[in-house]
């Protein structure tokens, strides 16, 4: 199982690397814009610079042609570094540039998965992952749980180099719902993962420890025993 950051906030990366198991960082043009007029690269080459090489960072295509899909791809490599995963939303056109790049041996995550078809395709184009785009699809009416644990059970039944990263989340209770039912990753804004630590009843049980502790024991700590 996997946890990355769907963010493009510095400081949230910074601070989600040093308190969670985070294995890499996902980006899109529309994350990007959150963080306003930055420098594209310069922006991202700081974010590698947070995370370092041994967390995935995963950046995204802006092109909708095959063939501009591609260059944008390589240059992304070529100042990113090649273990970028270069983000290719699932269509025609995506499917074409997925195959030829795959081959070619770059990372791919294919995004913007909607439906079990579209990454089953995207799959057999040899995609690395599958960004699978959670509450965008219960908006749609679309059963996000059963297309991830479809997707789950034919990657698990072909033993393919391939895993569903599920993505677009708004609340708790769709991050361990999309983990129960089979994605090995989920990627996630660190605000959810900061409100799952921050519920009332787990900070009255650490104070309940606490103020049991100063009952028997006042002011020492374990560290004065």
């Amino acid at each position: 199982m996997e946890l990355m950051l769907d963010t493009a906030n510095l400081k949230d990366i910074a601070k989600g690397i040093t308190t969670y198991p985070v294995t890499g960082v996902t980006t899109n043009p529309s994350i990007i814009k959150a963080e306003g007029a930055v420098d594209f690269f310069d922006h991202l080459k700081k974010i590698r610079g947070i995370i370092g090489r041994e967390r995935s960072l995963h950046v995204q295509v802006v092109s909708q042609q095959c063939d501009t899909i591609i260059l944008e791809a390589e240059k992304i490599r070529s100042i990113l570094g090649e273990e970028t995963f270069i983000k290719i939303p699932v269509t025609e056109e995506g499917l074409k540039a997925i195959k030829i790049l795959s081959k070619q041996g770059v990372n791919i995550t294919a995004t913007a998965v909607y439906t079990t078809l579209q990454g089953i395709l995207a799959m057999l184009s040899g995609a690395r992952y599958l960004a699978v785009y959670y509450n965008r699809m219960l908006n749609l009416d679309i059963d996000a749980a059963r297309v991830i644990k479809e997707l789950s059970s034919l990657l698990w039944a072909n033993a393919g180099n391939c895993q569903v990263l599920a993505a677009s989340f708004k609340n708790i209770s769709e991050i361990t719902t999309a983990y129960a039912n089979g994605a090995s990753c989920c990627t996630v804004p660190l605000e959810l993962l900061t409100t799952g630590l921050q519920m009332p009843s787990i900070t009255k049980a650490v104070d309940d420890f606490h103020a049991n502790w100063q009952l028997i024991y006042g002011d020492k700590t374990i560290l004065d025993m």
